[in-house]
């Protein structure tokens, strides 16, 4: 095979892996709507559909080659959370602004919070990790209201969006 084949190939597995992922939470999105319009059954289907969704998109992954040692995914996450956190939800939050999208605005500084607390927990994974060390094994919980993670036990209300207790879920 030669580097041009190669290449095509690269480019067409790194296309299949982007739409497996977008139909992996596409498909977790169709499910919450059909639990929310209160269609159960249907609601699993699309569960079922995305888990498999998630698979491909693995083995994709894992076809490029693309998952690099533990401490280079630390890096990249933490460049991620970091151009996240400054520049592209500042420019998401202004350009909504402009355009009067209070509800866009909320959500974007949300997100951008939550950005900057995934940031934090890389960052000191990372440093962990070049003292070869792992971080200390604990439960976590997320707010399924706006992302947020706690470690140890859900609080009272989050302290992102101040939604109660009950809507925290585990991280198994």
């Amino acid at each position: 095979m030669n580097k041009e084949e190669s290449e095509s190939v690269d480019e067409l597995v790194r296309a299949a892996f982007e739409d497996e992922a977008l139909a992996y939470m596409r498909y977790m999105g169709f499910s919450k709507q059909a639990e929310d319009d209160g269609y159960p059954g249907i609601a699993k289907v699309f569960r079922t559909a995305a888990k498999a969704e998630k698979v491909h998109a693995l083995n994709q992954l894992a076809a490029l080659g693309w998952v690099p040692p533990t401490e280079d995914n630390l890096e990249e996450a933490v460049k991620g959370e970091t151009d996240e956190c400054t520049a592209f939800y500042p420019k998401f939050i202004e350009t909504a602004r402009e355009e009067k999208r209070t509800e866009v605005v909320q959500s974007c500084k949300w997100v951008k919070e939550v950005e900057e607390t995934h940031k934090k927990m890389f960052e000191d994974s990372l440093e962990k990790i070049r003292s070869e060390e792992d971080v200390e094994e604990k439960e976590y919980y997320v707010c399924m209201n706006c992302g947020y993670p706690e470690p140890g036990a859900p609080p009272k209300s989050c302290p992102v969006c101040n939604a109660p207790k009950s809507v925290f879920e585990k991280v198994e």
